[in-house]
């Protein structure tokens, strides 16, 4: 525990008033209520404390569970976090590598194991050998590498299971055959399993190639690059998991959900992560710990594994019915979308005209919140704010129809041209957002092309995957009130 650091997120501190405990936010506004103890372990961060010194002075209070706590703060956006422990007492971790066919990219995923910032005593590699059709054993020779060749090709999943089940480790560690691990890749995850209940960590999927078009897009966009931002769930609806490049496991959680599901080959990571958090324990990613992915650097190739990712989701939502795409929706944000929708699809300029009504209200229903609480804030600062909330629905709203209707709203544009504005607004709003978040280091026409097609792949992939299933959950939606 000790070495972790946090601090308050900008624009963000604390409040103690005759209502109680606060922790508030000017940009976006939030206002979240706190407990005593959490509010002096805040205050204790806010003064530069750190997490260990306020454990060991409070010893009635678990530390494993404060850090689960305030890591649950930093993916909320309240806090940063500065500073990862260090590792005190390095456990055995049991790294397993499936392959099939893989020889080049396997010796360099094992040379890059080779380099890692860890006591080589304190790790073991197992590669799983799926059927190649030459002996892993003629191409790897060394005593520290245990391999295990299945006669049969079975699938990663099931390479996984085997390599769990011949594993001596505390923490298994999953990687790709196509992946290089980072010097501090280890280092940089293990001390999260300190967190009360956490069952699995994934670090960082970086972009192996990075020399073609398709190279930068795919670093920034491929969808095992799960982002900038530290993410916590617990067992909720939400369809969050970390992919099976870059996974480290407690071989207690591992056992307790009983390993991944052999018998798929697309989407067994999603699967795992989701019946991990069913079974009540914590999942986290982290933007550290990365590893480096060769990915599909072709452009048949690369849209061809995107439209398979797509079909896995119909046996997901399928298997897993709690699970559903969550819309956090502010009703105001959401009347004001429909409004616009109506002005474009009617080409009518007057339902624009309640949106700014609604935002006037918005503004009212804020300003009311901020003076109930009695915070002072500018009022362009509002205005900026509840601006900001507003664009942020609009994006993911067009997100969404980009990534599941593109193709069905420009085939009804044939009947109802108005929707082919309607697309093409979608199409620039996400991808002018996605572009400037992800920097590509592309043009942004070259960009724009990857980005169609990338979508239009995945929702082929979705359809095609609900319609083989004859099972259509994919498109159900789950609304809850921001």
């Amino acid at each position: 525990m000790k070495g972790f650091g946090f601090s308050l997120a900008a624009n963000t501190f604390l409040r103690e008033d005759t209502d109680g405990y606060f922790l508030i936010s000017h940009l976006p506004i939030k206002i979240l209520r706190l407990n005593e103890s959490l509010y002096r372990l805040l205050g204790h961060i806010q003064d530069g404390g750190e997490l260990a010194d306020f454990a060991s002075r409070n010893p009635g209070l678990d530390a494993g569970n404060l850090l689960r706590v305030l890591l649950s703060l930093v993916a909320k956006g309240y806090l940063k976090l500065e500073r990862i422990a260090e590792i005190e007492d390095f456990p055995l971790v049991s790294v397993i590598i499936p392959v099939k066919d893989q020889p080049e990219d396997l010796i360099e995923c094992l040379q890059s194991l080779e380099n890692l910032d860890y006591p080589g005593d304190r790790l073991e590699i197992i590669v799983v050998d799926d059927g190649s059709q030459k002996e892993t054993s003629d191409i790897v020779d060394s005593p520290d590498v245990k391999i295990i060749r299945q006669g049969e090709s079975q699938g990663p999943a099931a390479c996984r299971n085997i390599g769990a089940e011949n594993a001596r480790g505390e923490i298994l560690a999953f990687i790709d055959a196509d992946c290089m691990a980072g010097e501090k890749w280890l280092k940089d995850i293990i001390p999260f399993f300190q967190t009360s209940k956490i069952g699995a960590v994934g670090g960082y999927v970086d972009g192996y190639y990075k020399d073609s078009l398709l190279d930068r897009y795919e670093q920034v966009s491929s969808s095992l690059n799960m982002g900038n931002r530290l993410l916590l769930e617990g067992k909720t609806e939400s369809s969050f998991y970390v992919p099976t490049a870059n996974m480290l496991v407690s071989r207690e959680a591992f056992i307790s959900v009983g390993g991944f599901k052999a018998g798929m080959h697309v989407g067994e990571d999603v699967d795992f992560c989701w019946r991990l958090r069913n079974s009540g324990y914590t999942l986290l990613y982290i933007p550290l710990g990365s590893v480096a992915h060769k990915h599909r650097n072709r452009l048949g190739r690369m849209l061809k594994r995107r439209g398979e990712y797509g079909t896995s989701e119909a046996i997901l939502y399928r298997t897993h019915p709690d699970k559903k795409k969550t819309f956090f929706i502010s009703v105001f944000a959401g009347l004001s979308f429909l409004a616009f929708t109506l002005a474009i699809l009617l080409v009518n300029a007057w339902p624009v005209a309640p949106m700014l009504i609604l935002f006037g209200l918005d503004l009212w229903c804020k300003s009311a919140t901020l003076l109930k609480f009695n915070i002072t804030l500018p009022f362009p600062q509002v205005i900026s704010a509840t601006l900001r909330s507003y664009l942020s629905f609009f994006y993911f709203a067009f997100f969404h129809l980009v990534r599941y209707y593109l193709i069905l709203i420009f085939a009804l544009g044939f009947l109802w041209h108005p929707l082919w504005v309607f697309g093409g607004l979608a199409i620039i709003c996400t991808s002018i957002v996605d572009y400037y978040v992800k920097k590509p280091g592309l043009f942004y026409p070259v960009f724009l092309f990857f980005y169609l097609l990338e979508h239009l792949a995945y929702q082929v992939g979705v359809f095609r995957g609900c319609f083989k299933q004859k099972y259509f959950g994919s498109y159900i939606l789950s609304f809850r009130h921001s």
